[in-house]
């Protein structure tokens, strides 16, 4: 019988970034500051939540497929997030728990989630992984692609 090789798949340390230079600040009610990209696609932190959040970027799916390109960059498949998380497991890297933003525009989690965009799709949604901050167990779900999440790539 022959033996099937496991794929070694890393992640970045860090979350996805690009250049938010000349990008519009918005503050909302909450008092959360952030920038938003000309295409209004990609959401970059600067003021109102916990400092460890302060220049992090939530993208929409499309955005993320996008600028991970442009970049020369690749977001895991949701088949490469399974080996990555394979049995449940959490990740051994650094977590910074951006939160996610809502295609109602409201910021929510932040602190407390990471929720990380695969580049597979179903349908007219797309695969990503969740992790509550008090949570050993990485969660696998299929999101509407218009959300904000975090953007997580392979290491070269």
């Amino acid at each position: 019988m022959e033996k099937k090789k496991i794929k070694m798949i890393q992640l970045e340390e860090e979350n996805f970034k690009v250049d938010s230079s000349g990008w519009k600040q918005i503050d909302t009610k909450r008092k959360i500051h952030f920038l938003e990209s000309p295409a209004r696609d990609i959401w970059e932190y600067v003021d109102g939540v916990p400092d460890e959040l302060v220049n992090q970027q939530l993208f929409t799916w499309s955005a993320a497929m996008r600028e991970t390109e442009k970049a020369g960059k690749k977001m895991p498949t949701d088949e490469e997030w399974d080996i990555l998380t394979a049995g449940g497991k959490n990740l051994n890297l650094k977590k910074v728990f951006s939160g996610t933003r809502g295609i109602d525009t409201n910021f929510y989690d932040l602190g407390t989630s990471l929720s990380c965009w695969s580049s597979s799709v179903s349908g007219g949604n797309a695969w990503s992984r969740y992790l509550g901050s008090g949570r050993a167990i990485v969660r696998r779900y299929m999101d509407n692609q218009a959300y904000g999440f975090s953007v997580r790539c392979i290491k070269d």
